[in-house]
This record gives structure tokens, sequence and C-alpha cells, in this order.
């Protein structure tokens, strides 16, 4: 992060985490960002950021869940902007040129975030790979940006289960995304609707695209080969995102050692940020 977005930032949120009074023994607003960025950035134990900082660890602790709070209530209204019927076109659009994939608004799918097993929550977090998760449910475009997310469905929950349970999902069921009206992309298919790509885990819709099933275990016929590899290239968009996502923020490398509250709240200011 360059010293001018830093500063910009700091700008944006300082009045709300501003600590008072104001005494010179105070932490002020830049040390507070830098404390929660650090922390995300880098993917260090609070302890670590305690003797770094000289900050008291139960101090560290409310201080990260702070600043990611505010961060996502400041922020997730200013990056997180569901799209309108024209800026899905713009996506769609993108997609195409980028991918070659007609009419595709995006690509779909599901993130485990591993972490400590919270207290008293039994196996609610206990996902298929053996350990304790919450799931990042995401929609991005061809540049790799976030446009929908779905944050905290526990890990044992498939990603279809948790699509048909959440907004974004009860959005594709219900057709009530604002997606554009269906257009032709040659002079064979006639009009086809705009829609997103996923994998074998979400149901097939007439907004959602899956691959053709069997893959592996018999050879499918060459028009279905060819429209499982254009999906699968541009569902490797959502991969990627995610790839850099935790590439860009490290503390999604390891497991969080972290309360349910703080966790929470670092998936979801990582989501505007990302």
């Amino acid at each position: 992060m360059s010293s001018t977005t830093f500063e910009e930032l700091t700008c944006i949120i300082g009045i709300k985490i501003k600590r008072i009074p104001s005494r010179p023994d105070v932490l002020s607003v830049g040390e507070i960002l830098s404390a929660t960025l650090r922390y995300l950035a880098s993917g260090e134990s609070m302890t670590s950021i305690m003797f770094s900082f000289r900050i008291g660890q139960s101090t560290v602790s409310n201080l990260i869940l702070q600043c990611c709070t505010v961060l996502w209530d400041t922020l997730s209204p200013k990056v997180l902007l569901m799209p309108d019927t024209n800026k899905w076109a713009q996506l769609a659009k993108e997609f195409e040129n980028k991918w070659q994939m007609p009419n595709c608004l995006g690509s779909i799918d599901g993130k485990h975030i591993v972490h400590q097993a919270f207290a008293n929550t039994g196996s609610t977090n206990f996902n298929y790979k053996g350990s304790h998760s919450i799931i990042l449910l995401a929609m991005c475009d061809a540049s790799y940006n976030f446009t929908v997310v779905d944050i905290g469905a526990p890990g044992r929950c498939s990603d279809g289960g948790v699509f048909s349970s959440s907004e974004m999902g009860k959005g594709f069921l219900n057709k009530t995304l604002s997606f554009p009206i269906e257009k032709e992309i040659d002079n064979k298919s006639g009009p086809i609707p705009y829609y997103a790509v996923g994998d074998e885990a979400f149901p097939l819709l007439e907004n959602l695209m899956r691959p053709y099933p069997g893959r592996g275990k018999k050879r499918l016929p060459l028009n279905e080969s060819i429209f499982n590899y254009r999906l699968s290239r541009s569902r490797r968009t959502i991969e990627n995102t995610f790839g850099i996502m935790s590439s860009k923020w490290r503390v999604f490398r390891k497991p969080i050692i972290a309360g349910e509250k703080n966790s929470y709240c670092n998936y979801k200011s990582r989501g505007c940020t990302a």
C-alpha cells in the first residue's frame, strides 16, 4: 500500500476509530490502522503485533476488531455496489473480450477460510477437509474483482447449500439481480440469457451454467468437451481472485487464531479491499 493510499484511508475512517481523550500516550489513528493492516497483510499472530507495536494483547484484539468493523461499514457501500442492468452488460462485454465467453456476467465459487475452532460451536464449522472454517461465497468479474459476496456460512455446508440459502442464491433463483434481457450471440442460436458460471457443486439454472457431467469417467462428445473447456477457462477467474486475495492478505494462508467475532470482521474487511 502506498503512503498516499494509506493517508486517504486514514482520512476516511479516522473519525470513527480516533481514541478520546487525545493525549500524547494515546494511540493515533495511523498506529491503529497500521497494526490492523500489518496483522491482515502479514498473517502474524496478535502476540507478534503486540510486541511490534508495544500494545497490550487485549488492546490489540479490540483495536483490530474495531478497525475491521469500521473498514467494512465504511468501504462496503463504496466498493461492493450491486451492479445495475447497465453495469452487468458492461461486465459481460469485458468477460467476452477477455475470456471469449459471450453473455457471461462472472464466475462464482466458495472458499473455506480456515480458523481455530470457536468456543462452544462443536462441529458446526467442521468441514470435509478436517478443519474448522467459514465459507466465503463470491462472484467476480473478468478482472478479478469481487462483485457479489456472501460471508459467514458454516464450513460444514456445501457450496450448493450455501448458494441456495444465501441472498445471492435467492437472487439467482428468483431472478431479482437486474440481469440484462437475453441477447443473440450469433445467427443460429437465437437469444441467450445472461448467466454466471460455476462448478458441479452449483445447480443448473437459466442464469447459472455448470459443466456437462461425466468428465474423467467417459469420453464426452466433442461439442460438450469444448463447452466444458470454455466454461472451466472462464470459471478459473474466481479461483485466481481467491488466490490474489490470499497472496495480498496472508492472514488467509493459515488458520486464523481469533475469536468468532474478530474472525467475521476480518473476512468482511478483506472482501472490501481484495
